[in-house]
C-alpha cells in the first residue's frame, strides 16, 4: 500500500533547513504513519520506519542517533504563528514531539506528539498539503525535497509566489548568499529535480522599484492540478 503524507498547510510555515537529506526522509516517514494512526500516541517499530523510509544502515545505533539528531533540530526549529488576537505575527518553538522513547524489548519507536500540534494532522481540510511519500524519498537534494512540499500545497493554483526574506527563512539559506548564488546553488538544481513532479516548472525573479532592483520576491510557475 502506498503512503501519504497529508497535514494542514500550516506546518509548510515550519523552517526544516538544518536538516540533512536522510533526517528529512525520517521525519516524513514518521509524519506519514502518524497520518495514518490518527492517533496523539503511537508506536512504531524500527523495522517499519527504516522502510517507510528507505533508510538504508542496518545499525539500531545509528538510526537512534539519527532519530535523536531529530528531535534536537525540531526543538530548535521555528514556525511562523498567526496570532488571531491583534493579527500580528511571529516566529515560535516547534516542539512537535513531546514524548519519544525507544522501546528496547520491541525495538519500537514510541511516539507521543504534542497536544498543540496535532490539529495539523487530524481533521485536515481539504485545502491541505498532501504527498505520496514515496515521491519525497526519491528527491536527493535537501532544497528540492523542501521545496517538494511547500510547491505542492499550490498544485491547485499553479504558482507560488514567496518574498526572498521568507524563501531565505523556510530553507535555511545561508544570509550570506546573494541572489547569483541562490540561483546557481539553491534553486536552478531543485527545479531540476522537481521537474517530472510539477510540469513547466519555471522561476520568475520580482524586482523592487527602489534604487538598485533589488530581488523581492520569486514566483514558481508550473502546470496546475
Amino acid at each position: 500500500m502506498n503512503a501519504y503524507v497529508k497535514y494542514k498547510n500550516e506546518l509548510n510555515t515550519i523552517s526544516f533547513g538544518k536538516f540533512n537529506a536522510v533526517e528529512l526522509n525520517l521525519f516524513f516517514a514518521m509524519l506519514s504513519k502518524a497520518t495514518s494512526e490518527h492517533k496523539q500516541l503511537f508506536q512504531l517499530s524500527l523495522a517499519e520506519l527504516r522502510s517507510l523510509a528507505h533508510y538504508n544502515p542496518t545499525s539500531n545505533q545509528r538510526l537512534l542517533t539519527d532519530l535523536t539528531a531529530i528531535q534536537q533540530k525540531l526543538t530548535a526549529s521555528k514556525y511562523i504563528h498567526s496570532y488571531r488576537n491583534d493579527n500580528t505575527i511571529g516566529l515560535e518553538d516547534f516542539v512537535f514531539f513531546e514524548e519519544f522513547h525507544f522501546l528496547k524489548q520491541s525495538k519500537s519507536l514510541e511516539i507521543k506528539i504534542n497536544p498543540k500540534f496535532t490539529c495539523l494532522l487530524n481533521q485536515v481540510p481539504i485545502h491541505s498539503t498532501c504527498f505520496a511519500l514515496q515521491d519525497f524519498l526519491s528527491l536527493k537534494k535537501v532544497y528540492a525535497k523542501q521545496l517538494f512540499r511547500l510547491l505542492t500545497q499550490y498544485q491547485t493554483i499553479g504558482y507560488w509566489e514567496v518574498p526572498i526574506e521568507n524563501l531565505v527563512f523556510l530553507l535555511s539559506i545561508p544570509e550570506s548568499y546573494q541572489i547569483g548564488q541562490i540561483d546557481q546553488k539553491i534553486v536552478k538544481p531543485a527545479i531540476a529535480e522537481l521537474m517530472p513532479f510539477f510540469a513547466s516548472l519555471r522561476v520568475e525573479k520580482i524586482y523592487g522599484s527602489t534604487q538598485g532592483n533589488k530581488v523581492t520576491a520569486y514566483i514558481f510557475h508550473f502546470k496546475k492540478n
